[in-house]
């Protein structure tokens, strides 16, 4: 029955909203009766039923026991805020991958030779630092993947450990790779009519859109064995994320069973040295996930401090870290050592190219850690608005790429032919226009995509599992 009563909260996964794993799709009345006798004009109604979004569907039908009884509604679990945290950090790198086209600007710093943009200051740039919020990803899928688990090896509840840990492995690359695999799929259709334009040339080679390649595609974005940190991705080029996450993953939940026996003083000090090795050997990625498990720890461990003036010292603290860790999340990506602001990393470690991704890892942990104790800053992503992007988080992570070569280039460019590009004026407000309209879309795909393929994925891992799981054997 502990099993039971807790398996949704096992799929609070970075990436992957906790709600999908056990939202129930509500399907129009009648589906179930279409394969018998098969309406046109029902299934017509079905279709625009499924495209109405969400967050605009009717009330169930059923109330539940909440509102039955007259109780307040449920209180968030622990990790919740996390979700919203995730919907934001997605709803950035969509716009990073949406602005940085027509402005290249945005990869280079505030005050580098003439660029003085309002937009490039240094904390106004979180807002497009897509990079950033990748690094937000990894920490936040180490913290979620590890936090129930590690509240299970406090209470010494090893069975329900490590029931969880092996469903949950048996689901992670399912619920990872089959919706990517579903988005990459429709990159390639839309390749094949000609929609989405393909590279001429891929690593240096000629390169030849056909079945051998969208397979070959596949075959990338799912391979957790290079320890590069992305490809190139020639159908969706954002999904080199995808393998990094499963890696990390795996990562994670080997060191949850490693260490799920050990003291908890031996469990930090093995984390913290792992998390140094890999950073000091450019394995950010894995490092990212690794301290995300270190702030579940401590969040598990520490108590609020009783002495209230004690407690504002602490909270001061803490948010001067978040807001070193937001300026530190907004370091440019082109010509950052000449960057006023950040010109000091030139002459600390790391001293190549590699030190963009270390400085972006150390603002997520100083800006995802603090959170844990702040609930006044968890209140901004428990709001409604940031609940509804955590949920189609993972969705828009894999539509919007698809959405700027299509119907974003489409309405930009109508934009520009009909408002006009030549001058600032002129390109911004075109910019400023086809932004307004296309952002609903993709807002709209993702909730579509969401709830007709990354909820099925969900109850399709649930259901393998159950079909490949071994018969118990009563002793």
């Amino acid at each position: 029955m502990y099993l039971q009563g807790h398996q949704a909260r096992e799929d609070e996964e970075a990436l992957l909203p906790p709600e999908a794993s056990s939202h129930r799709t509500r399907w129009p009345s009648g589906l179930g009766n279409t394969c018998h006798s098969f309406s046109p004009r029902a299934a017509f109604w079905q279709c625009l039923d499924f495209m109405r979004p969400s967050f605009l569907g009717k009330r169930s039908p059923v109330p539940d026991a909440t509102e039955k009884s007259g109780a307040p509604s449920r209180k968030p679990y622990s990790t919740e805020y996390l979700d919203g945290v995730r919907g934001v950090a997605s709803l950035i790198v969509f716009i990073l991958h949406w602005t940085h086209i027509p402005y290249p600007s945005v990869n280079s710093g505030w005050g580098y030779k003439d660029h003085t943009s309002f937009w490039l200051l240094p904390f106004v740039r979180i807002v497009y630092s897509g990079a950033a919020m990748v690094s937000v990803f990894f920490v936040v899928s180490g913290f979620v993947l590890s936090h129930r688990f590690v509240q299970r090896m406090h209470r010494q509840e090893y069975t329900e450990l490590f029931a969880g840990l092996t469903s949950l492995t048996f689901r992670r690359a399912i619920r990872l790779f089959l919706p990517a695999f579903a988005s990459s799929t429709m990159a390639f259709v839309l390749a094949y009519l000609d929609i989405v334009h393909v590279p001429k040339k891929v690593g240096g080679k000629p390169f030849h859109h056909g079945l051998s390649s969208y397979l070959e595609y596949l075959d990338m974005e799912s391979n957790p064995w290079d320890w590069t940190a992305e490809f190139s991705g020639f159908y969706n080029p954002q999904l080199w994320s995808i393998a990094v996450e499963f890696r990390g993953s795996m990562v994670v939940f080997l060191m949850l069973v490693g260490l799920a026996k050990t003291r908890t003083a031996i469990r930090l000090a093995v984390e913290t040295l792992l998390t140094v090795h890999c950073f000091a050997h450019k394995r950010w990625d894995v490092g990212l996930f690794i301290a995300g498990m270190i702030l579940a720890e401590l969040e598990v461990l520490l108590q609020k401090p009783k002495n209230p003036s004690r407690r504002k010292i602490v909270n001061a603290i803490l948010m001067l870290t978040i807001v070193l860790g937001l300026f530190l999340c907004g370091y440019p990506r082109d010509h950052n050592t000449a960057t006023p602001g950040y010109k000091w990393s030139k002459y600390v470690w790391p001293f190549t190219a590699y030190r963009r991704r270390f400085w972006l890892a150390v603002g997520a942990m100083l800006v995802v850690g603090p959170m844990a104790f702040l609930p006044s800053v968890q209140s901004i992503f428990l709001t409604r608005p940031a609940r509804y992007l955590g949920r189609i988080s993972f969705a828009l992570y894999l539509v919007h790429g698809l959405g700027n070569r299509t119907i974003g280039k489409w309405l930009l460019n109508g934009c520009w032919d009909h408002i006009g590009k030549e001058g600032t004026w002129p390109y911004a407000v075109s910019f400023v226009v086809s932004t307004a309209l296309y952002f609903p879309i993709v807002i709209w795909a993702s909730d579509m995509f969401w709830r007709g393929v990354d909820v099925p994925s969900t109850n399709f891992a649930r259901w393998l599992e159950k079909k490949c799981a071994a018969p118990q054997t009563v002793r």
